[in-house]
């Protein structure tokens, strides 16, 4: 009975030791389709600890039992026990921690496609506002005017977008979000990039009115 009760113990603990290998992991995913991926595979190993618990509760169980019933090898049984106890707590809270830094990261790479999103509109417009075409007719300064008018709503919209996109940067950094440092960087990136195109802009307008007048 003692030795079974080894055994099935000896089982367990090798269980443990796989899976502690596994949510041991550091990759919390490059990309936001990565981060998805690694959430439900996690997703799918919380519910297999989940459906194995019944398993270490019998162990546990027998051990108490053999340990209540047994003088000879009393105390090795329960070290045993107090020590494969640990190790679940142990794989327990790895599983937890790493769950958490997947919801971490999953926010990180929703906040960087945002920022990137952002970022290619600036890219974009700044190409248009580098244009050294000021128009030679009245009517193509007009049209040009016009476009630069289109432009600035627009470019109102995406201001609002950016202003999100920090606040939500801002509030992952308050959440101890574990990729702090990127998400200032990015912020300081995008930020600047948003005045730059603001710069350029205003000498684009006015040497558009010079033009005109």
């Amino acid at each position: 009975m003692v030795h079974q009760f080894f055994r099935d113990m000896d089982d367990e603990e090798s269980w443990i030791k796989e899976k502690k290998l596994l949510v041991s992991s550091e990759d919390y995913g490059r990309d936001l389709t990565g981060v998805q991926n690694l959430r439900k595979k996690h997703k799918r190993l919380e519910a297999e600890l989940a459906a194995h618990e019944p398993a270490i509760q019998s162990v546990l169980d027998t051990g108490k039992k053999l340990s209540d019933d047994n003088t000879i090898g009393k105390e090795e049984i329960q070290q045993r026990l107090a020590q494969f106890v640990d190790h679940w707590k142990e794989l327990k809270q790895l599983a937890a921690a790493r769950g958490q830094r997947l919801e971490e990261s999953l926010e990180y790479q929703q906040f960087v496609a945002n920022v990137e999103e952002e970022e290619a509109w600036i890219n974009e417009k700044m190409t248009l506002v580098a244009s050294e075409d000021y128009g030679d007719t009245l009517a193509a300064i007009q049209g040009l005017l016009k476009k630069h008018e289109a432009f600035e709503t627009d470019f109102t919209v995406h201001k609002d977008r950016v202003n999100d996109v920090c606040a939500n940067g801002e509030d992952l950094i308050k959440k101890n979000n574990h990729h702090v440092e990127n998400i200032t960087a990015k912020m300081k990136g995008l930020k600047g990039k948003v005045s730059d195109l603001e710069k350029a802009a205003a000498q684009r307008k006015a040497k558009l009115d010079e033009n005109s007048a």
